[in-house]
């Protein structure tokens, strides 16, 4: 079972494979913050410290909307991220 890691609380919860962060932490108030959730407004932008190849991978549409909001690279939006694997989360 995939490891979650929250890096700014230092918290890391089991997941099952293909949970998605957002329904995760829906589930676990206070971890992450969200905004429209569907991946247009920014909200949630956060950034991989480890573990960026164990969630699916960027689409366009989530490019653009990172394009809009930030410049750091890597960084991903936590609405559309689904947890393949072992990593750990950074907000911006």
């Amino acid at each position: 079972m995939p490891k979650l890691t929250f890096v700014r609380s230092n918290q890391t919860f089991d997941v099952p494979v293909g949970t998605r962060f957002l329904e995760f932490c829906d589930d676990h108030p206070g971890l992450h913050d969200f905004g429209c959730q569907v991946g247009s407004c920014g909200t949630c932008v956060l950034t991989l410290v480890a573990g960026a190849d164990q969630v699916n991978p960027l689409t366009t549409d989530e490019s653009d909307t990172l394009e809009m909001c930030t410049e750091v690279k890597g960084a991903r939006l936590g609405c559309q991220l689904e947890i393949r694997g072992d990593c750990a989360v950074k907000p911006l």
